[in-house]
């Protein structure tokens, strides 16, 4: 084989490699775990139920921090896409399951876009000037951030040592949780995308940033305002 035909034979199988990467780089932008519709409350008030768990901890998915919702039927979901309905008043209220963190940002210690400024924590409330004196930055596990809508939501973490810890989700409100409860406002229909701010990829990932902080469907996620 002549030099001109190796030089071609090289091109051609190069441009196969490009092309089958951004074919494996399309599919994976194209996928998306299931979106969830908020549930309605016994006094009709739509509500997104969430909790947060520090391993997955079953399945063929990576053993990471993830959020699941709850379904109308009871049953819990592994995503991050919410459907919320438009110029609403949505109830949420989440059973954080994973261990305290901190963030890097106190920024994100105070919660901010919160119906009446309050939010509950293990069934007492807090409100005003007490949310920034009440919300430690080093003892918060999660963060639900959704910029579009002016929301950011610490979750105070379960101690190190707390007893019956729940090692695979969906946890049960048996094991060690906090409950964080908080109303939120929606305005015109939208897409928004939401982050957890809490480093919380430890392992091979640069400064806990990677991993699920990176993957919908575990750390970040979109809520669809409809």
């Amino acid at each position: 084989m002549g030099i001109k035909a190796r030089g071609s034979l090289v091109l051609l199988i190069f441009a196969l490699l490009i092309g089958s990467f951004g074919v494996y780089v399309a599919a994976f932008a194209r996928q998306r775990p299931p979106s969830v519709a908020v549930m309605v409350g016994a006094d009709g008030a739509p509500t997104l139920v969430l909790q947060t768990v520090g391993t997955l901890g079953f399945g063929p998915k990576p053993d990471w921090p993830s959020f699941l919702v709850q379904r109308s039927d009871g049953s819990w979901e592994q995503t991050t896409v919410f459907n919320l309905p438009a110029y609403s008043t949505v109830r949420v209220k989440v059973l954080e399951y994973d261990t305290q963190t901190g963030l890097r940002n106190n920024f994100f210690g105070q919660p901010q876009g919160l119906v009446d400024d309050a939010i509950t924590v293990d069934s007492k409330t807090f409100t005003g000037s007490d949310i920034v004196t009440t919300f430690n930055p080093d003892l918060v596990a999660h963060t639900f951030t959704v910029p579009g809508l002016d929301v950011s939501v610490p979750f105070v973490g379960v101690t190190n040592d707390a007893p019956n810890q729940c090692s695979v989700a969906p946890c049960d409100e048996s094991n060690a949780h906090r409950t964080i409860e908080f109303d939120i406002k929606t305005g015109a229909p939208g897409t928004f995308r939401w982050q957890c701010f809490v480093p919380c990829a430890p392992g091979g990932f640069l400064y806990g940033n990677g991993g699920p902080m990176q993957t919908v469907g575990f750390m970040d996620g979109f809520v669809n305002v409809v």
